[in-house]
């Protein structure tokens, strides 16, 4: 009784000082690292809030930049939409002209007035004429003509205030829809309208000379004086220039698109850098630009190249400053016209809504930093009156478990000891009804185990001995079936062949063979039985003999498929297993180098054409495996070898085989492979240790999947023959 209530004082000893000080050095460590985690959070909170008011002035930028370019961009779209309506409508005046000309019999002559007074105003078609013009002459063209009043009137009202449509032919005469009756008349006093030439206007000869329809650059009206741009383009007559037509529009229609932008200072520029009109409520522009100036003249370099990039139709963003002030710049190009237009945004309205942005994520991030310390505080001396609560708790509980596990473990550690002395005979008779029980339960069966497990490690140990034997006499016997002798025919010396093959275990289902049939044939095979180990490899040494023996009872090169027939029917006999052969069969005349061939479901071979200098695939008929379904019929195929061809055979286990990342080596890294080496000046042995070399460097640690066979043949030239 004195030494049990020793050893428990000493499990209630042990257990309640490793309680004590594991809990003392986890609560230090866990209270040190709280605090230095704290202080962490403390910073961190502080660097993320400055952070992310970065984030929020950066992305506040961003955003004006963006609007701005966005801004920028649809205007653009929207001034070049309106200009492509113009074009779109002279184009069909100029086509309804066209077709009026063409088809002079639909229509009848009609008639249209000069200028009138009375119509100053009003919207109406008119005639006009160049000075000493003939105009009994044209009245035949003139009468056509006036047919497309119509159209031009309804264009003209469809087109809005300050349209003025012109038809002007070759001929000196020009029909015009306009309101601008009146101003035909030189003096008051005038009976008849001005002379007016069509032919000697600028947008007349433009379109002359370029013969397409364009925009013209902005010009002044030669009658108000207003400035005008007009889309101008020829018309044909069954094939030949007749005259232009043209739609002209003042700029103050098209400047409302400019003045109604959401933007306190927007303006277009055309080509060559000249300021059309804008809008400026910002007062960004008024103190240094005046209307129709070129704004690369002007003395502010970031304004000057920003109106550069303008001029050469690109689309950007950029930040200019005038008279201390900076402004966020966004332009896009008008593509009809060649201009460009711009809208800029104050940089102080921006920066207002950033530092106001930046104070309110700083507060917050302060204040979160707060609520966080003070949680922190809070978990700290929770874990303090935890510990002590622990440490009291384990006090108590040590003296329970002192009296509850010392008995049953001293007799188990005696059971244990005696059973491992030897004596497997021993049982353990504990009953707590807990794990310990449990345990003793284990270790009875154990034993019984032990002397079972002693019994048929001697009969398991002999007969895997006796596997492994006969799987490495199998291994040998495979291998030596294989051809294995090289070079193969040294009284044939037109011919050399090289072959490996690589199995996955043991034994594989892959092989190869090459032998002559007369002096001037030889026979090559290469391979595969599906499926691995022991069964492949016995259906592979039935297929190689049944094939061989068929090849060499052979009278003629018109044989071959006979042969693979023949060998097709006698693999499907009692074929229970089901298993199949791909094979790749050639046959080659050394005399003429005709190489005869049949190709049974395998991998397509790659041939080496010297005069070519690279190795390709070849072309072959995909006939059905063999052992798969009998009575077929095999197609032969023959291509011509010349002196230093060369052959490359291989199974599925070169190209299908994985790298680390489940990648397949492939036809294309084979075939590149092959054309990467000098395979003038490489002999058969080195072409197959490159393709070995590739395989390993592609597979690198994975396992071999499948088993890997490869057969190159050379077709020597003569002196390499005589040498």
């Amino acid at each position: 009784m004195k030494k049990n209530g020793s050893i428990r004082q000493q499990v209630q000893r042990l257990l309640f000082l490793c309680s004590v000080v594991s809990l003392l050095l986890l609560g230090g460590i866990a209270l040190l690292g709280m605090m230095g985690a704290r202080e962490n959070s403390r910073q961190s909170g502080y660097e993320m809030g400055e952070e992310a008011a970065l984030t929020v002035s950066s992305t506040l930028r961003t955003e004006a930049e963006e609007r701005m370019q966005l801004l920028a961009s649809e205007r653009a779209a929207q001034i070049g939409l309106e200009l492509q309506r113009i074009a779109d409508r002279t184009d069909l005046i100029r086509s309804e002209i066209s077709w009026i000309f063409e088809h002079p019999g639909d229509y009848t002559l009609r008639s249209i007035s000069e200028p009138r007074r009375e119509n100053a105003g009003k919207l109406v078609p008119q005639l006009e004429f160049a000075a000493g013009l003939d105009r009994g002459a044209l009245a035949q063209e003139i009468g056509l003509m006036a047919n497309s009043q119509d159209i031009m009137l309804q264009v003209a009202r469809q087109n809005g205030e300050g349209t003025v449509i012109s038809a002007a032919s070759k001929n000196g005469f020009t029909i015009s829809v306009d309101r601008d009756s009146a101003v035909r008349f030189t003096t008051p006093d005038a009976v008849s309208p001005a002379p007016f030439d069509g032919t000697s206007r600028p947008w007349y000869k433009l379109a002359e000379q370029t013969g397409k329809a364009v925009f013209t650059d902005v010009y002044a009206d030669s009658f108000t004086g207003g400035l005008r741009i007009a889309r101008t383009m020829p018309y044909q007559v069954n094939g030949d220039f007749a005259g232009v037509v043209v739609i002209s529009s003042y700029l103050e229609g098209i400047s409302q698109l400019v003045l109604n932008a959401q933007a306190e200072t927007c303006f277009v520029v055309d080509k060559n850098g000249q300021l059309l009109f804008f809008k400026d409520e910002a007062g960004m522009l008024k103190s240094h630009v005046q209307p129709q100036m070129d704004l690369r003249t002007i003395s502010n370099e970031s304004m000057v190249k920003a109106v550069s990039n303008m001029t050469e139709g690109k689309i950007g963003a950029c930040t200019i400053s005038i008279d201390g002030k900076d402004f966020y710049l966004a332009y896009a190009p008008i593509t009809q016209t060649g201009w460009s237009f711009a809208a800029a945004l104050n940089a102080e309205d921006v920066l207002a809504t950033e530092a106001k942005a930046r104070t309110d994520v700083l507060a917050i991030a302060k204040e979160n930093i707060e609520d966080m310390d003070a949680h922190m505080t809070k978990v700290i001396l929770a874990m303090a009156v935890v510990i002590v609560l622990i440490i009291l708790f384990v006090s108590w509980q040590g003296r329970r478990m002192g009296d509850r596990f010392v008995h049953p473990i001293l007799d188990l550690s005696d059971g244990v000891r005696e059973i491992a002395s030897g004596n497997l005979d021993k049982k353990l008779d504990i009953r707590t009804g807990d794990e310990i029980e449990h345990l003793s339960v284990c270790f009875n069966a154990m034993t019984d185990e032990l002397q079972s497990y002693m019994k048929n490690l001697t009969r398991i140990t002999a007969e895997k001995e006796r596997i492994a034997t006969e799987l490495n006499v199998a291994t040998n016997i495979q291998e030596s079936m294989l051809p294995s002798i090289f070079p193969p025919f040294p009284g044939c010396p037109d011919i050399d062949i090289r072959a490996t093959m690589h199995a996955a275990k043991e034994v594989g289902g892959d092989f190869y063979d090459f032998y002559m049939l007369d002096e001037n044939h030889i026979v090559v095979t290469i391979a595969d039985v599906s499926g691995k180990g022991v069964p492949a490899a016995l259906f592979m040494v039935i297929s190689k003999t049944i094939l061989k023996n068929f090849a060499l009872t052979m009278t003629g090169e018109d044989d071959l498929a006979a042969v693979v027939a023949c060998t097709n029917d006698q693999l499907c006999q009692n074929n229970d297993a089901m298993m199949f052969v791909t094979a790749f069969v050639g046959m080659l005349d050394i005399t003429t180098g005709k190489f005869t061939y049949v190709n049974a479901g395998h991998n397509p071979p790659l041939v080496y054409h010297r005069r070519e200098g690279k190795f390709s695939y070849m072309d072959v008929k995909r006939n059905f495996v063999l052992g798969g379904m009998d009575e077929l019929t095999f197609q032969q195929q023959e291509i011509m070898l010349e002196r230093g061809d060369k052959l490359f055979l291989y199974t599925d286990g070169v190209t299908e085989a994985l790298s680390e990342d489940e990648e397949l080596y492939g036809e294309e890294r084979l075939e590149k492979c092959l054309n990467g080496m000098d395979v003038e000046h490489t002999d058969l042995s080195g072409i197959l240790d490159t393709v070995q070399k590739s395989l390993a460097a592609h597979v690198q640690e994975a396992e071999q999947s499948d088993d890997i066979t490869m057969l190159a043949l050379e077709y020597k030239d003569a002196c390499e023959t005589e040498g």
